[in-house]
């Protein structure tokens, strides 16, 4: 079983670490973060991961095949991805290919096995896009039709939502967000702030905070839907925290809206952008970079 950690956890690295235990004491093969830090530092060693590799060296890496969720003994090792086969990867991973495959999806979910997504670039040559862990799997035909790009539906099973595990939270930034307490409650009042203002212009809402789709709630009129993601603050002025996912979300669903809810737990005050809008809107600055070694 592996599992990794941002670097940020251990000061004297600037770049990701992973972490592989040196025994298997996990029953079934399965074990929560929260297992791991229990059972010691001792029992693990740190792994950096090459940024590129060639196809022999993936293999010895995760594990050899051509399926792009690579097992070994039925342990999740890692993700070959080709981005002409899933263009919104690693984040979305459309698969198919019958029962094996499924059942790969499957057992990856209920792991929550925390494991390096490689992307093919070239014939021999693949890159490190970082750490990844599966949160959904959606099985019913609107989000299969949705996703399948140039697939037949037909040859398509399922489609398994990840989240890169060093993706930037408000946590990294010195509190100029609030505590977690404090950021909860926000999130919770802008969400409900949207959720009545969409109700009240005759939508029916569904939530979608869960499945890491680049949006929080899906919202549908007749045949107009609109994708919300819902920025909250207690300012009055607009200001938040846009993850690498939700923006890349942003430029290729259809009906995604950013809803910012201003002074969110006093008197909220709800303004909507499109994609294009929010781009002209607002400047972004990173907070945060992934750091990898450099090729020599």
């Amino acid at each position: 079983m592996l599992f990794c950690v941002p670097a940020s956890t251990f000061p004297v690295q600037n770049f990701l670490l992973l972490y592989q235990f040196t025994s298997n004491p996990v029953k079934n093969n399965l074990i929560n973060q929260q297992d791991l830090f229990n059972l010691g530092k001792d029992m693990i060693q740190p792994i950096s991961w090459p940024p590129l590799v060639t196809t022999a060296e993936l293999a010895a890496l995760t594990a050899g095949g051509i399926d792009y969720i690579r097992t070994k003994n039925n342990i999740i090792k890692g993700l070959a991805l080709k981005l002409t086969v899933n263009p919104l990867g690693p984040e979305v991973i459309v698969f198919g290919g019958g029962k094996n495959m499924v059942a790969r999806a499957e057992r990856f979910l209920a792991s929550q096995a925390v494991v390096p997504a490689y992307v093919k670039l070239t014939t021999n040559r693949w890159k490190f896009y970082g750490l990844y862990r599966a949160t959904a799997i959606k099985r019913d035909k609107h989000t299969i039709t949705k996703y399948r790009a140039d697939r037949l539906v037909q040859n398509i099973d399922g489609v398994l939502f990840l989240e890169n595990v060093a993706e930037p939270t408000t946590d990294s930034f010195d509190g100029q967000y609030g505590d977690a307490k404090t950021r909860k409650a926000v999130e919770e009042a802008a969400i409900k702030a949207v959720w009545k203002y969409l109700e009240d212009n005759g939508y029916t809402v569904k939530d979608r905070q869960s499945d890491n789709c680049g949006y929080d709630l899906y919202a549908q009129k007749g045949k107009n839907f609109i994708l919300a993601e819902v920025k909250g603050t207690d300012s009055s002025q607009p200001r938040f925290l846009l993850s690498r996912n939700e923006r890349a979300h942003s430029e290729t669903d259809a009906g995604w809206r950013l809803f910012v809810v201003c002074k969110a737990r006093t008197s909220p005050e709800i303004m909507q952008y499109t994609a294009d809008e929010m781009e002209a809107a607002f400047s972004f600055s990173p907070k945060s970079w992934e750091c990898h070694p450099k090729i020599r």
